[in-house]
């Protein structure tokens, strides 16, 4: 079942007796406890009929003597069992028959963090998926990221333009926890009935600076020295060092490099769509022969800069020219 498919149960009313929430979204999961307990308990019972278990920090017995009290006549329940996955499947399978036959006044919600989901061959994985109401929590992807930047942001009435919009879904990359952090920021930034723009996103979106190297590329491959100078003397005076801009450019290259040869990027970049989408349509303006000599020039302002080469925003310079002249 997919969250999409989960929330229209919800919606019409229907509540499955226990469920399985996984996945490497886990602001996400969250997120859906939270609003099946807001649905499913009266507003007077949300303090006191939900209880968080753990599989990891209790022992079976004592999950399932919590599991066994029965709250006041016509009271609904909700458990949570964080860490699920760390009790075997024959302890599993004793819980399942306690909450058998099904009580329409309790649901009980599984949950596994990000970093200990079983893989999906073994016995563990194969019972929560077979058993429960499943449901797997992913990266949004780029339309549900701008759906969620357009809802968050409408009901303050703000505005956004097509660019900024398309960069903050970039720069969250599907991380709806992260998202809603840089959205909540620009909400209290701009204020209620403003409109949010690219400069708004450079001053208070965080990692900004990946699509600024973005936009430095594209600025290099379109021969635009002037511009691509700014870019870099900004973020010199904000503090940052040669050393580091000249790194950012170096795994920004060599990614364009690895995407034009149709080779691997370093798999933790692979889920980051926009990103890898952007990368393609840049990687067109590039011949390979030049990015061949990009990655020659970033090599040699490395080294003049470990020879300490002064000052260093000239070998910058240099090599941005060098860059830009390839495009001539």
């Amino acid at each position: 079942m997919t969250p999409a498919e989960l929330n229209q149960e919800w919606e019409a009313g229907k509540f499955r007796p226990v469920y399985y929430f996984y996945g490497e979204e886990d602001y996400r999961i969250k997120e859906a406890e939270k609003s099946l307990i807001k649905r499913f308990l009266p507003k007077s019972q949300l303090a006191v009929n939900h209880s968080i278990l753990s599989g990891a920090k209790q022992s079976l017995s004592e999950v399932m003597s919590e599991l066994a009290v029965f709250p006041m006549l016509g009271e609904r329940q909700v458990f949570t069992i964080t860490d699920i996955q760390s009790l075997d499947p024959d302890e599993i399978e004793k819980v399942l028959a306690l909450l058998q036959p099904p009580d329409p006044n309790r649901v009980v919600i599984f949950t596994s963090p990000s970093e200990k989901i079983p893989k999906r061959n073994t016995k563990t994985f194969k019972l929560l998926a077979g058993k429960t109401g499943a449901v797997e929590f992913n990266r949004l992807s780029d339309v549900l990221s701008i759906k969620r930047i357009k809802t968050m942001l409408g009901e303050y009435q703000i505005t956004i333009d097509d660019d900024a919009e398309n960069i903050l879904a970039m720069l969250a990359d599907g991380n709806m926890g992260g998202l809603t952090e840089e959205i909540n920021k620009l909400i209290n930034f701009i204020g209620p009935g403003g409109k949010v723009a690219k400069e708004n996103i450079a001053q208070i979106c965080s990692n900004y600076q990946v699509f600024d190297i973005y936009e430095l590329a594209n600025t290099a491959a379109r021969g635009e020295f002037d511009r691509a100078l700014q870019i870099i003397n900004f973020y010199l005076k904000e503090g940052e060092r040669a050393s580091g801009i000249l790194f950012w450019l170096g795994d920004h290259f060599a990614d364009l490099y690895l995407i034009k040869n149709r080779k691997p990027i370093a798999v933790w970049k692979q889920s980051r769509s926009m990103y890898i989408k952007a990368l393609r349509t840049q990687a067109g303006f590039f011949e390979n022969e030049d990015l061949e000599k990009i990655l020659e020039l970033l090599s040699d302002a490395d080294i003049d800069l470990r020879n300490n080469i002064r000052p260093e925003s000239m070998v910058l310079e240099r090599l941005i020219f060098n860059i830009c002249a390839l495009a001539g």
